[in-house]
């Protein structure tokens, strides 16, 4: 586990915002794709027997193309030491040293910059000012 101080984790900020929208933007496309594929497979013809999906091999072959998008990003931001923690509100957190303690710099996009830490097992609630 790497710590960052709060110094370092607003330098990596430029490298990980990118991968953060990026992220944010591909569970959008995965989650109105899943959405649109589910009310398709609802249909049924007129003797009530499900009607067949055509164009589902397409949006399977991009769905397949997202999902590895989506783990690459994560990826990414594991080998920085970032954690992600809500992909849609692109919320995630650094491990830093508090005081001799092991707290969460914590981040969501949208922010100005790294405002909040939080204790590793209050979460977002538990947030407060750096």
């Amino acid at each position: 586990m790497r710590l960052y101080t709060l110094e370092e984790a607003r330098a990596m900020l430029p490298a990980v915002l990118p991968v953060l929208s990026g992220i944010a933007e591909l569970v959008r496309e995965l989650r109105t794709m899943q959405a649109a594929m589910s009310v398709d497979m609802r249909g049924a013809s007129g003797d009530g027997a499900l009607t067949a999906n055509p164009w589902a091999e397409t949006h399977k072959d991009r769905g397949d193309e997202l999902t590895r998008l989506l783990q690459e990003a994560v990826a990414r931001l594991e080998q920085w030491g970032v954690e992600l923690k809500d992909p849609d509100r692109g919320l995630i957190d650094f491990h830093h040293e508090r005081d001799g303690e092991v707290v969460y710099l914590c981040y969501m996009l949208g922010e100005p910059d790294i405002e909040y830490w939080h204790p590793l097992e209050t979460g977002y609630a538990g947030r407060q000012r750096v």
